[in-house]
């Protein structure tokens, strides 16, 4: 799969999975420091963590995607280069999707621990 990632997304893959693997990587640590208790009721650090980086990642996925069209778009410059053509709009297309996918972990982790935290202060 990282191998897809890296072929398709071009120049922007590694930035797109360092954002995926450090999202991931918080997520599962908060997750774990609320399930041992070591996050207070109330308190919320995830909120200035994942939540920026969903926004990063969803903004790197549209610069993936804008590189990836004038790619595509260029290729009639040099007449009709289909290779080209799909090359770009792929790359357009993996890029967004990546960081879509980045930016749901990172907000649906935020939204669950919000919820798990929320449920620890009524009690």
């Amino acid at each position: 799969m990282i191998r897809l990632i890296l072929h398709n997304c071009g120049l922007l893959a590694v930035p797109q999975l360092l954002l995926s693997a450090l999202t991931v990587s918080l997520l599962l640590g908060y997750l774990v420091a609320w399930r041992r208790g070591e996050i207070p009721a109330g308190v919320r650090p995830w909120e200035s963590t994942l939540e920026p980086l969903a926004g990063i990642s969803t903004t790197v996925g549209l610069l993936g995607s804008v590189m990836g069209f004038i790619v595509a778009f260029g290729s009639f410059q040099d007449g009709r280069d289909v290779a080209r053509l799909t090359r770009g709009l792929a790359g357009a297309y993996w890029t967004t999707g990546v960081g879509i996918v980045t930016a749901l972990i990172a907000m649906g982790g935020s939204y669950v621990l919000t919820v798990l935290n929320r449920r620890r202060v009524a009690q």
